[in-house]
Parts: C-alpha cells; structure tokens; sequence
C-alpha cells in the first residue's frame, strides 16, 4: 500500500498574542470544514506542532474523525529555513534582512532540521500506510520546505510555496519511492 501525507497549515489564528495565538472563530469553523472532509478517508494519525494554533487546528479537526486523537510532534514546529552563509547566494539578496530579523527560536540554518523531520515523517507515513494517511498540522514555511523536498527543488523554492490557513497539501509515493505532488493548498473545503 502506497502511504499518503496530509500537510496542513493551521487555521487562522488570532492576532491578540503575537508569540502563541489560538484560533478565530473563523479558523475553529475551517478546522471544523477539513476534519469532515479528512474524515471521509482513513486517517492512521492526527499530528501537530507545539504552538497553539497547530495544537488547537489539530484537536477542532480531529474531533470529526472516528477514532482518532492529535499528538503533538515537534518536528513540526514553526520553523524558518534561513542561508547560512555559504549558502546565502542561493537565496535573492534583498531577503537577508527579513532572514536577520527570523527569531532565533525559528531559525532553522539550511533548512537541516525540516530536511530531518521531513524524512522522519515520510518514514512515520510508510509505515502506517495500512492504517490509511498520516495527517501534519503544522505552519507556512514548513510545508513550504516539506514541498520543496518532494520536488527535489532548490533552497529558495519553498519561498514560493505559502498556503493558505487551512491549506490541505496532499503527498504520496510511487512504487519506486519517490515522492508525488497530488494537491498543494488546496482548499475546496472552505467553500
């Protein structure tokens, strides 16, 4: 059986606590609108990040799906591939104020970390494919870099690459193990 990874970004969350916001009520009724869609499908496991709004999107849409229960995962925290310097041309250059200013706690130096927790989930995907799809809740950049790893794109790809709150990005794997794009962001279940 072929594995399936569901990427999520969280929903819309509140800007009243700039470090850690929960959720809008809009973002609990989009959360709400992907775990009836998800739920249509066999779902192995319901993971998420450790901030608040990765926690809160994880258990509103896992509350639609039979049997399951979120686990938090903190290889999907929120994380901001940043160049180190010998890597800084592959990036444009008018974005090294914006990496400057990425809080440590986020900085992720040539995205090795996402690059390690992209390759442990995939392994987490695979071997529970019989139970049915693995499902991340996490943040923006992450499944931007997440992307960018199935499509064995250059650094700076996953710049290009931003969904929307509730974004649902689909991965799965052809028989000889490389990665396939089947959705990125989508979001018909907003409607």
């Amino acid at each position: 059986m072929n594995a399936t990874l569901h990427l999520v970004r969280h929903a819309e969350a509140s800007g009243s606590d700039d470090r850690d916001p929960g959720l809008t009520p809009l973002g609990r009724e989009q959360a709400r609108a992907l775990g009836r869609r998800l739920a249509a499908q066999p779902v192995a496991a319901v993971w998420h990040g450790p901030r608040r709004r990765a926690a809160e999107t994880a258990a509103v849409l896992a509350a639609e799906i039979a049997g399951v229960d979120p686990a938090v995962h903190p290889l999907l925290d929120d994380r901001t591939p940043v160049p180190s310097a010998a890597r800084g041309s592959d990036y444009p250059e008018h974005l090294g104020p914006w990496f400057d200013g990425v809080p440590a706690d986020e900085r992720d130096p040539d995205g090795a970390a996402l690059s390690t927790a992209f390759a442990e989930v995939t392994q987490e995907a695979h071997e529970r494919a019989a139970e049915g799809a693995l499902v991340c809740v996490t943040h923006a950049f992450v499944v931007g870099w997440f992307v960018r790893e199935v499509l064995s794109g250059p650094a700076a790809q996953w710049l290009r690459m931003l969904p929307s709150n509730a974004g649902l990005t689909v991965v799965g794997w052809r028989s000889d193990g490389s990665g396939v794009l089947h959705a990125f962001n989508d979001t018909g279940h907003l409607g």
